[in-house]
């Protein structure tokens, strides 16, 4: 049994000295297309910029610690979440902006040449926010923590055409809210950030 655990050791250690690690900076942007889940909020379009880091740790897998500046929110049109001291009151058709500082460790999967799969946790610090309109902006919470995931294709030159998925596992509100407002159809339960990003990415190689 020692021989074996040995052996794997060694073998071990044998790869890691074999294996060629690849550090690729890059740069990131595109477009936000935001709103929040289990609500009645249109889709609001705005934009994300951020770098990375591409730590490649074998042929099919790439390693990418990120930081992005990303502007998410909703548009709320016939907004129907109301004061209960002004029952049937409907706010006027706002763009709710929600600015945040992502960090996100995304693990980058080649699929075939060209094409590669991405997914990863993320978590995101509020910067700024204009929900004070609604009056309630310091409700809001601090963080949100998200999970990400799309699909790239990268040309030969390390510019890359990616798709993503990100939603919030955080309610916006935290549980303030449920004390204070009321919605009035009661089906918004969990209000996370919901947000396909369309954008692009280049490599320094």
């Amino acid at each position: 049994m020692k021989k074996t655990i040995a052996f794997l050791f060694l073998a071990l250690l044998g790869y890691g000295a074999q294996a060629q690690v690849k550090i690729e900076p890059g740069v990131r942007a595109g477009l936000n297309l935001a709103t929040f889940t289990d609500s009645n909020m249109d889709t609001k379009a705005d934009f994300y910029v951020g770098g990375f880091v591409g730590i490649k740790l074998a042929s099919f897998y790439t390693l990418q610690p990120e930081i992005t500046y990303t502007r998410q929110g909703a548009k709320a049109n016939n907004y129907d979440f109301v004061y209960p001291q002004y029952p049937g009151y409907q706010f006027p058709e706002e763009d709710l902006s929600v600015s945040y500082l992502s960090f996100a460790v995304m693990n980058k999967f080649r699929i075939v040449e060209g094409f590669h799969g991405i997914v990863g946790p993320s978590i995101d610090f509020r910067l700024s926010d204009n929900f004070d309109k609604l009056g309630y902006s310091d409700d809001l919470m601090d963080f949100d923590f998200a999970l990400n995931g799309g699909l790239g294709y990268t040309l030969p030159i390390g510019l890359t055409f990616e798709a993503r998925y990100k939603l919030g596992l955080v309610d916006i509100f935290g549980d303030i809210y449920h004390d204070d407002y009321y919605y009035e159809d009661d089906n918004f339960d969990l209000v996370l950030n919901s947000v396909i990003q369309l954008g692009v990415t280049y490599t320094f190689k």
